[in-house]
């Protein structure tokens, strides 16, 4: 009895075509108003396409979520393998989750459309577990720094949301804004200009020109 192909269609790109009409559909149209039809007429495939690879439309936005989610897991990862200054380390962890955004601004548009507005009956995905990490992570950084000498001894929790809070600002203007008036040289100032404020005091250091 001969086998029955798979319903694959014969391009490497089918998998990734498909997460890519469906982001886009899924912000321009919402997640609920998205049809199965709608995602693979855009594809260029057939539904036993997509039901191969993603098994329904919750396992496509799933797939989809997970992809952004597992970036950004790899990029805390890294920042905690890696040694440095806190500094250095706090400006690269901000300024690798910007180029993140900057790379996927389509998912992390859906992500704030999904948390900011009504759910639309997609599966429920932690959202606030990001910012919990970055939080707990500058927070954790922080703590090394007054530890080490590198940060003088401050309210670390202020001085964290300080930082988080801007970083954060930064984000929300590359996806609500065209043309975002905040670039990453400019994310890299601010953490600068934060951290110039609590960093050790010596007898010659100035700060914008005043003796601190």
């Amino acid at each position: 009895m001969p086998t029955k192909p798979l319903p694959i269609a014969p391009h490497d790109d089918v998998r990734q075509r498909l997460m890519q009409e469906a982001i886009t559909l899924f912000v321009e149209h919402g997640y609920a108003a998205t049809s199965v039809r709608q995602i693979v007429a855009a594809a260029g495939v057939t539904k036993p396409v997509m039901y191969y690879y993603f098994g329904n439309k919750e396992g496509l936005y799933l797939e989809i979520i997970n992809g952004i989610s597992q970036q950004f897991d790899q990029l805390i990862a890294g920042m905690y393998a890696t040694s440095g200054s806190v500094r250095q380390r706090i400006t690269d962890l901000f300024t690798g989750i910007l180029d993140s955004v900057q790379d996927n601004r389509a998912v992390v548009k859906l992500v704030y459309a999904i948390y900011f507005g009504p759910p639309q009956g997609a599966p429920f995905v932690d959202f606030n577990r990001f910012f919990d990490v970055i939080l707990g992570t500058v927070n954790d950084l922080l703590t090394e720094g007054i530890s080490g000498g590198e940060i003088i001894p401050c309210n670390r929790d202020a001085l964290c949301w300080s930082l988080v809070g801007s970083h954060q600002i930064v984000l929300e203007e590359q996806i609500c804004r065209t043309t975002p008036r905040i670039s990453r040289e400019g994310i890299i100032q601010i953490v600068n200009q934060i951290l110039d404020g609590v960093a050790p005091r010596t007898n010659n250091s100035t700060f914008e020109g005043v003796d601190r």
